[in-house]
């Protein structure tokens, strides 16, 4: 009878002691899983191989203007800062490089190229930043058989074409003629008369013309 308890009672103790094992390993690799798990996740980018591409930025095509109001400096220079109109001649007046510089026609990115080609003088790395504060007023004048004649003004850093022009100054009167609308600019220093059949810009025959700063657009009567 105690031969046959003994051996019940190391059999039991096995069995537990068995068990044990099997749940403490089990856990084991659970963990060693999650651990392996979590180490690829958190696992960084391996020397030579190629990095993730960036995010594309995308740079205004926008060309300065005169009559534009902008901000210079040079970053924690704070004696370069200023703020000036662009001249009507494109330049713009810096007093600590006491010169005029040429930005107007260039983008922003340009522009701070050049001048950050002239701060160079005084400083080692420069780095110039341009802010635009107030644009300068574009706009083209629409008078004749319109709903609405008088000046439209262009949108900042976009252009405008004659059909929106036209929209934008309350549209062609049935009165009107489409065919021969008439586009007056100055060229270098002459005044030149551009007509435009503006039922092809509608059918899309034709494109649409784009407007320049100060154009005169005129709308005469179909009956005569």
């Amino acid at each position: 009878m105690r031969f046959g308890s003994t051996f019940t009672w190391l059999a039991c103790g096995l069995l537990g002691l068995l068990a044990l094992i099997v749940v403490r390993l089990d856990g084991a690799e659970k963990e060693e899983t999650l651990q392996v798990g979590k180490s690829r996740a958190e696992e960084p980018a391996k020397p030579g191989e190629p990095a993730k591409p960036a995010e594309p930025t995308t740079r205004s095509s926008y060309c300065l203007r005169a009559r534009d109001f902008i901000r210079v400096g040079v970053i924690n220079e704070a004696d370069t800062l200023i703020e000036r109109r662009i001249n009507p001649d494109g330049t713009i007046d810096i007093p600590f490089l006491k010169q005029l510089v040429p930005i107007a026609g260039l983008t922003i990115t340009e522009a701070q190229d050049e001048i950050t080609k002239r701060f160079r003088v005084y400083f080692k790395k420069p780095q110039v930043v341009i802010t635009i504060v107030n644009y300068a007023e574009r706009r083209v004048y629409v008078s004749g058989y319109v709903g609405k004649p008088g000046p439209v003004n262009i949108p900042p850093e976009e252009n405008l074409t004659l059909g929106k022009a036209l929209s934008m100054a309350g549209g062609i009167l049935a009165r009107g003629r489409r065919s021969d609308v008439a586009v007056k600019r100055m060229r270098e220093g002459k005044l030149v008369t551009i007509v435009k059949d503006v039922r092809k810009i509608d059918s899309g025959d034709e494109p649409d013309f784009v407007l320049e700063d100060e154009d005169a657009i005129y709308v005469d009567d179909s009956k005569f």
